[in-house]
């Protein structure tokens, strides 16, 4: 039983390996809109969503991005997305419904970042998906996270910050949400 164990864990490891390693030898994807992977983006595999804003991903290997390799809390740089704890707020399960959906489990994401882990040990970083797009415009773009006021502003921002503006007009994701309706949850803070 032991021995099933230890050689399950090691297959499940070396399957994350060499899909992480052919993986970095791909050629640059483009998305439909928004900004491309950038050659240097490292790639790394989805553990798994805890918000709207926020995944662990594991690296397998260092890389020029991340030079450590395990689980890394990854907050996305420029976005806030309702929260669920410790009050839920609007929209939030749904926030985190729609970045699971592009990140699912087990699938690979690319990173870029401008800082290492803050003191929390939390990492901000831009992210790709596996098809190429990228993820912190195309959840601001869907409504489900908007552009913040308070955290890291990188050189992508202008690109979160326009897709924030375009869909608050278009009432759509929180956007369209209105304080009158029924619901468990705080409405957040504009």
């Amino acid at each position: 039983m032991v021995v099933r164990a230890v050689v399950g864990g090691v297959v499940g490891a070396a399957a994350i390996v060499a899909a992480l390693s052919s993986a970095w030898t791909q050629p640059t994807a483009h998305g439909a809109s928004g900004a491309s992977r950038p050659a240097d983006a490292q790639p790394m595999i989805v553990r798994t969503v805890l918000s709207g804003d926020t995944v662990v991903l594991t690296s397998a290997r260092p890389g020029a991005q991340v030079q450590l390799w395990g689980d890394l809390t990854v907050r996305l740089i420029g976005l806030d997305a309702p929260d669920l704890a410790p009050v839920v707020e609007c929209f939030a399960a749904e926030a985190q419904g729609g970045l699971g959906a592009m990140l699912p489990e087990g699938s690979l994401a690319w990173v870029t970042t401008n800082e290492q882990g803050d003191s929390g040990g939390i990492w901000s970083m831009y992210v790709w998906d596996s098809e190429g797009r990228f993820v912190n415009q195309t959840l601001a773009e869907q409504g489900l996270a908007r552009a913040s006021d308070f955290s890291e502003r990188g050189p992508l921002y202008p690109l979160i910050a326009q897709a924030t503006e375009e869909a608050y007009r278009r009432g759509q994701g929180l956007w369209g949400w209105h304080e009158s309706a029924q619901s468990p949850c705080q409405w957040p803070e504009a």
